[in-house]
């Protein structure tokens, strides 16, 4: 497709608005995170006012919400599918823990997040604030404010693998498509280091399964070897998502860049510079062919074309509210997206017309 329809595409396309009132007895707030399900089924929502919402996608619109209220102390930051299943996904709000709930709203288990050390209420508080599943759901990763990365087995009752410290703050995280062999971290340096799990043993079915036990905590049954460590961006890397089809990766930072890189070379393949404001957010559409970036103060949310690195559409109506930064979400079943609007207080589904 040409730069000329490109352009004319995304302009064609039918902006629905998503509003969903305050919750009982609170006032107006904002969106915080946006996280669609494999299927392109059920959406998530974390507002300000520490509510959560579960959204029926239809064609045309979302519907039906399920609104949890206070799923956490604070307000919810992030939110993690698992990809085994339609109807799960994790949780994590500024607390030491980490909730996996069903789309009725039902909670399904809460895990207490413990460092070691940190037994009984003793050494460094633990404050949970990046949660991923890795592509094949057999491993939970969790991120807390003291930069610990900690590693569960979900097929064996969410034990506890591994976990490491780094020496920088941990923006985000994201797996390769890979199983669950390659994980990145966006750094407070501008770096991202690439790390590999090894030791994982095959069901009799031949499936890759994480080698722990169901009640105990076997830290010794897989080991984490730093592989590479990338570097190019002069300040912190805010976040950092892998390409649907596993051929790219992009890293956002604050000094506006976002670098491309390619996943067989590991080497910075493009960059997209037109915007000199932090970058907040980062989604890729299904076929990795467009790019959407939210930035985290004015600027409306742009889409690129990932061949070009041409900005074809920005889209109205989507900077940052007061409280919380802008957001976007592809569906991973059609070329559809989903953005934080009039100032982070309302949702828009952006669709092809007929659709």
């Amino acid at each position: 497709m040409s730069l000329t329809n490109n352009r004319t595409f995304f302009k064609n396309f039918i902006p629905v608005v998503i509003k969903d009132s305050a919750i009982a007895g609170g006032s107006s707030s904002e969106i915080i995170h946006i996280s669609i399900n494999l299927t392109g089924t059920r959406l998530v929502n974390s507002r300000t006012d520490r509510s959560i919402r579960i959204w029926k996608c239809t064609p045309e619109r979302l519907i039906d919400p399920v609104i949890i209220e206070h799923p956490h102390l604070k307000a919810v930051e992030r939110v993690a599918w698992n990809p085994k299943t339609e109807f799960s996904f994790a949780t994590v709000g500024r607390d030491d823990l980490v909730k996996i709930w069903r789309c009725t709203g039902s909670l399904e288990k809460e895990l207490t997040i413990v460092k070691n050390g940190n037994t009984n209420g003793s050494g460094t508080e633990t404050i949970c604030q990046v949660v991923a599943y890795s592509n094949d759901g057999e491993i939970l990763t969790v991120v807390d404010r003291d930069a610990t990365v900690l590693l569960y087995s979900v097929s064996n009752n969410y034990a506890k693998l591994q976990e490491f410290q780094l020496n920088d703050h941990i923006y985000d995280i994201s797996w390769f498509h890979h199983g669950h062999s390659f994980f990145m971290c966006a750094l407070h340096d501008g770096s991202v280091p690439i790390y590999k799990i090894t030791d994982v043993l095959s069901d009799a079915n031949g499936s890759s399964q994480v080698n722990g036990s169901a009640d105990t905590d076997n830290s010794n049954s897989i080991t984490i070897d730093l592989k590479h460590k990338l570097s190019g961006h002069r300040s912190s890397a805010t976040c950092v998502v892998v390409d649907p089809r596993g051929k790219y990766f992009a890293v956002g930072s604050n000094e506006g860049v976002v670098s491309l890189w390619n996943t067989s070379s590991m080497l910075i393949s493009k960059v997209l510079t037109n915007t000199d404001e932090a970058i907040a957010n980062i989604d890729i559409s299904r076929d990795g062919t467009y790019v959407a970036v939210a930035y985290d103060s004015g600027e409306n949310i742009k889409i690129f074309d990932y061949d070009t690195t041409e900005q074809v559409y920005e889209v109205p109506n989507s900077n940052s509210g007061n409280l919380a930064l802008s957001h976007v979400a592809w569906f991973p079943s059609k070329t559809a997206f989903v953005h934080t609007s009039d100032n982070g207080r309302t949702m828009t589904l952006m669709k092809k017309p007929g659709k």
